[in-house]
């Protein structure tokens, strides 16, 4: 009979700490080509206000095969702005083994990734985070920050005061950290990390607002038009992707300064499952900033249903 992993029994099953080391065992199956991955199928809507997304996989090391699908509707009222499910069967004989509610799975993937990144790419010493972004997204990226680095202050940017407050109020509670929200954009200067989780089509800060070292993890922009960070940002940093084909097929934070010429594809130093395996090194210069960006794979999702299933 096939299982049902509801939200909850996820909490409850996989904690971040755990996700994050799910998370380096898959980087590095997608960086040695271990994984099958295809390109994942978006479709829009003609007003552009929603879409959807199929994301195959497939995992001889977990003996599964995936396929999650999840809609984005970002002005959605009352609902959540990503809802989905992601089917799981065993790659033995094909059996559908497990259905997976896909909201937070998608979450707590994409901040297990960002903390690992933040763990392979931050200073050791860093002690302030920034946030953008006040959704789901935002919560899992604060999550698997602090698992991995000392976290003493966390500012928050967002588009409405009301939903910054109460982000701040509900985590600052859940975590016992300090969480506040930004009065001003150049509270920026004080952040050690950074992670975007919004989905904007034009950058959400200037580069003149960055200290230098700071590292940044970008999650939020999944298209070719989206773009959170700076293309000057990007110029300058230690560029890390989850995967070269999606970065260069879905990630407008690369893409946008590739087509301006600011970049070129050979611009990103490496895959995190490349570092993690140590065939490519990080950021070579020690003030550079270095950047994470991420546009999610299937593989991630497939790590943590394995453990589920």
């Amino acid at each position: 009979m096939i299982k049902f992993f509801t939200e909850k029994d996820i909490r409850e099953k996989v904690s971040m700490k755990e996700a994050i080391g799910l998370m380096k065992e898959a980087f590095v199956q997608l960086s040695t080509h271990a994984a099958t991955v295809p390109i994942r199928t978006l479709i829009t809507t003609p007003d552009e206000l929603g879409c959807a997304l199929y994301m195959p996989s497939y995992s001889p090391a977990y003996q599964l095969f995936g396929l999650k699908m999840v809609s984005v509707f970002d002005k959605n009222v009352g609902m959540p702005a990503i809802q989905g499910n992601m089917l799981i069967m065993d790659g033995k004989n094909g059996t559908p083994l497990a259905l997976l509610e896909a909201e937070y799975l998608t979450a707590l993937r994409t901040g297990a990734a960002s903390g690992l990144a933040t763990e392979l790419l931050s200073q050791e010493d860093a002690h302030v985070l920034a946030i953008f972004g006040t959704g789901i997204q935002a919560e899992t990226q604060l999550e698997g920050v602090i698992n991995v680095r000392e976290i003493r202050r966390v500012i928050v940017f967002g588009r409405t005061a009301e939903h910054v407050t109460s982000f701040c109020k509900r985590l600052s509670e859940k975590f016992s950290i300090g969480i506040h929200p930004a009065k001003f954009l150049d509270e920026l200067k004080q952040a050690d990390i950074i992670c975007t989780a919004t989905t904007s089509l034009t950058p959400v800060f200037e580069s003149t607002y960055l200290k230098s070292r700071v590292h940044i993890n970008g999650v939020g922009s999944f298209k070719p038009t989206m773009q959170e960070i700076p293309s000057e940002v990007i110029k300058n940093a230690c560029l890390v992707v989850d995967q070269y084909e999606t970065a260069l097929t879905e990630a407008g934070d690369i893409l946008i300064p590739i087509a301006q010429g600011v970049i070129d594809k050979h611009h990103i130093r490496a895959e995190l499952g490349e570092i993690i395996s140590g065939y490519k090194k990080g950021k070579t210069q020690s003030d550079q900033i270095t950047v994470f960006k991420s546009v999610g794979n299937a593989i991630q999702d497939l790590a943590i249903a394995s453990a589920l299933v």
